[in-house]
């Protein structure tokens, strides 16, 4: 989820950055037929030669309606094969002195105050229209429109030619951390978009973040924003925006669109693209597939390419014992798998039970049932300290790493917590204070095998411990929203999801400026429970903070730190957390991609980790191209 201070706009998570999940193991023979099926009626008629020569991707079903709007929640599957952005952003920094692969950019100069970008001459939309800095602007106004809170880090967008567009920014703004949101905005063309946006937006919309204050905003200043003149008709332009949709698709980049349903989408090699000569497949396939249909047409090579599902152990190694089929395995440096607490359902607002919890839970174990087999794809965390392993790694010192509690696998450690709050066992189970068993459910979204796996486990690690504990699957259509909402004692979820500098990372689990939110708004007015999953706060003592509150203090880090701070304020953050343990962590999630050799040839090598980790900005086949990779085989039939 991203909000506010990881500058998101409507909600949704970046393109590209899909969560990685696993599902239950199927027949091979279903899903060949299901992918036969598809192969007939991709994309509502696909000719001979598309099917024979096609790069064909798996991925999960998509809604029956689809919008060419990239703000519709319908936005057509795989639109980066066509829609291009300023550059390509990677979980993983491109190699070089540029952390981010230009695309409609040749790049851009980054200065304390302001980011200038250097357009593409030979760059047009695939009408034959020139690319400009035209469209840059409107882009950057639709962005505006979707609350892209970039525009409270923004003091003005020019372009003082049709090749340069400069953004100026707020003296506090770290370029850095601006440059990336930039970046991820998609870029949409005047010719379609630009009668949204009527004279004067521009200033409407930084009249709306001005009032709204990024850098310190509280419930009065956003209330504020939303009800002045400038706010009402961002919110008017914004609703006919999220409604428009474009009778086709006006591409900028390598592939037009040709069809599109819920049958399938296919694209078709555009030869106007001032990259072209690289792009060796001449036509790209969608197709909406269960994961274990994924696995199963992966392995007979029936498609050649999934993101988005996560195999078992035992998939994985028949995978890679398959003719061509190969999976690619790569620690995230996003995303930590936790236990969500609801600190207002007793008594998990109690720090011992939640302290008790950690020593309880094998962690371990956990990760080798939960991917069935003794190979731990997604390790359990080395020190529940709020953070991924990647990024701790990454700011800590080792020594400040292994001082903190790792809350090792320990029942004695476990009952003494309990015991000095007051719990007591009798006969193998134990009672809380009030003289009630301690009873808990684990909640679990339905429909994830991983995530019902875990909730097995985890009820298992409990009752040996002698806590009354259960697990229950909750509907995959309400689940986010009841956890939320604090209607779930204790659930799972990717705690972590931000973009930036890594106190985004924190941010995304305890800052979240609107509700519902995981933790307290940022716009809490200090009266009235948080109706939200965890409650930890509004205010907090933070080793090396002192007492603050905890959304505001990571919004101002978030947007204004340097990065010569991101060491420190990493350290004080990882600290709170590993003490108050307001979740708790289980294990690190990872990016789980496969890809056949039956038909296309020459991918990355894993080394090349930056081209395997859910690009922005552009479909990770088009890079691979662009970079010399990915070969259709002369034999291909």
């Amino acid at each position: 989820m991203i909000g506010l201070i990881s500058h998101g706009g409507s909600g949704a998570p970046a393109a590209g950055r899909g969560r990685r999940r696993s599902a239950p193991v199927l027949a091979i023979l279903a899903a060949v037929a299901l992918l036969t099926m598809l192969l007939a009626g991709c994309g509502g008629g696909t000719s001979q030669n598309s099917t024979s020569t096609a790069f064909r991707i798996g991925n999960t079903p998509w809604a029956s309606s689809i919008s060419y709007n990239p703000y519709n929640p319908d936005y057509v599957p795989f639109a980066t094969f066509t829609m291009l952005g300023l550059g390509a952003v990677s979980d993983w920094n491109h190699p070089g002195s540029n952390p981010y692969y230009p695309e409609l950019a040749t790049g851009w100069t980054v200065a304390n105050s302001s980011i200038t970008f250097h357009l593409r001459p030979a760059a047009k939309w695939q009408n034959g229209a020139p690319f400009t800095s035209k469209d840059v602007v409107t882009s950057l106004l639709g962005a505006g429109a979707d609350y892209n809170s970039v525009w409270g880090s923004m003091r003005s967008v020019s372009a003082p030619n049709a090749h340069t567009v400069t953004v100026e920014l707020q003296s506090w703004a770290v370029a850095q951390t601006v440059l990336l949101h930039l970046l991820e905005v998609p870029i949409i063309p005047t010719s379609e978009y630009g009668f949204l946006f009527p004279s004067g937006f521009e200033q409407n919309v930084k009249s709306y973040w001005t009032t709204y204050d990024l850098l310190h905003p509280t419930g009065s200043t956003i209330s504020a924003a939303s009800n002045s003149s400038a706010g009402k008709a961002l919110s008017a332009v914004s609703s006919k925006m999220i409604k428009f949709n474009p009778s086709k698709l006006l591409g900028n980049g390598p592939y037009t669109l040709q069809s599109a349903n819920v049958s399938g989408v296919l694209y078709k090699k555009w030869d106007g693209w001032w990259d072209a000569s690289k792009m060796s497949a001449p036509w790209v396939q969608i197709y909406p597939m269960s994961v274990s249909s994924q696995y199963g047409s992966l392995s007979t090579g029936s498609i050649e390419f999934q993101q988005d599902a996560q195999f078992t152990d035992p998939q994985v190694a028949k995978l890679n014992q398959s003719k061509g089929g190969h999976y690619i395995f790569i620690p995230s440096p996003v995303q930590q798998e936790s236990l969500v607490f609801h600190l207002d359902s007793y008594p998990f607002g109690i720090l011992a039970v939640r302290q008790a919890f950690a020593y309880v839970i094998d962690r371990t174990k956990l990760t080798q049932l939960d991917m069935g087999g003794t190979l731990i794809q997604d390790p359990p965390t080395i020190a529940p300290d709020g953070i991924n392993d990647f990024l701790g790694k990454s700011f800590l010192t080792k020594d400040q790493f292994a001082s903190m509690n790792h809350y090792s696998l320990d029942q004695s450690k476990a009952a003494s917590l309990l015991e000095g709050a007051g719990f007591t066992k009798k006969d193998g189970t134990w009672y809380t204070p009030k003289g009630q068993p301690f009873t808990v459910t684990i909640d679990e979204e339905a429909g994830y095998a991983q995530l019902d796996e875990d909730g097995i486990v985890l009820a298992n690690d409990l009752k040996s411990f002698g806590i009354k504990a259960d697990t229950d699957d909750v509907n995959a259509a309400t689940y986010v929203t009841e956890e939320e909402a604090g209607d779930l004692a204790v659930s799972e979820q990717f705690m972590d999801w931000g973009q930036g500098s890594p106190m985004a990372d924190f941010a995304a689990t305890f800052g979240q400026p609107t509700t519902p939110a995981w933790n307290y708004a940022i716009s809490y007015g200090g009266s009235g429970p948080c109706n939200c999953a965890i409650g930890i706060g509004p205010t907090s003592d933070v080793p090396g903070l002192g007492n603050v509150n905890v959304a505001s203090a990571l919004n101002d880090e978030v947007n204004s730190a340097e990065p010569n701070t991101w060491p420190g304020y990493i350290w004080d953050w990882s600290r709170w957390v590993n003490q108050n343990l307001p979740i708790l962590p289980l294990y690190n999630n990872a990016f789980h991609e496969a890809y056949s050799t039956a038909r296309y040839s020459d991918y990355p090598p894993a080394s090349q980790k930056w081209l395997w980790t859910g690009l922005d900005g552009a479909a990770q086949p088009v890079l691979w191209m662009q970079e010399g990779y990915l070969k259709l085989k002369s034999t291909s039939s």
